[in-house]
């Protein structure tokens, strides 16, 4: 539902789907990292502790730039969160139809490797975060389902890599995710449509 000209009140289900979108990509990149079979176990909980972080910083980084671009440009309204998940959910499927995995080997023993990997995915949360800011949403909740999703997201990646080294399994998680990205896009056109 549209609440007044700026704000547009997402349901938990949204907000949960959103979240899972993004996580997709952070899957992708578990599952290579473990493909290589040579994390050990302190290794493994690096990644996780800081993929996991990481993500929910930049994602509160990324309400907060909008905060200020909406006291500069008052009169954006919620039609810019439709734009930016459309622009993310595209992004996700071109990435997932792309994917080279050759060329996206690295050293995920060096923590420099690991924290610089988790910026690059941090900047899809950081895009999140510019759309979930012109929003309505349960806060507190972000605060969680984030870093749980992020971690989930991560084990699972670094399990199946392990297990089966798959790297197509990575490709069809991103494709959904950037389904479910350009999904949410077109249910807030119609809503602003009055169509639902």
């Amino acid at each position: 539902m549209i609440n007044g000209t700026f704000f547009i009140m997402i349901a938990t289900l949204d907000l949960i789907i959103l979240i899972f979108a993004v996580a997709s990509g952070v899957f992708a990149t578990s599952l290579i990292a473990h493909v290589q079979k040579c994390l050990s176990g302190i290794g493994k909980l690096k990644i996780l502790i800081v993929f996991s972080v990481m993500a929910l910083m930049l994602f509160l980084a990324g309400t907060e730039i909008t905060k200020s671009i909406k006291i500069l440009y008052p009169k954006l309204g919620g039609w810019m969160s439709v734009v930016i998940f459309g622009i993310l959910g595209v992004r996700y499927i071109l990435k997932a139809f792309k994917f080279k995995t050759e060329e996206r080997f690295f050293d995920f023993t060096n923590f420099r490797v690991v924290l610089g990997v988790s910026v690059a995915l941090g900047i899809d949360y950081l895009i999140l975060g510019l759309g979930f800011a012109f929003l309505s949403y349960d806060k507190e909740m972000v605060l969680y389902v984030i870093p749980a999703f992020t971690f989930i997201a991560t084990w699972f990646g670094l399990i199946l890599g392990k297990k089966f080294g798959k790297f197509e399994w990575g490709n069809r998680m991103m494709y959904l995710g950037g389904l479910f990205l350009a999904g949410i896009a077109v249910k807030f056109i119609l809503a602003f449509l009055n169509v639902l």
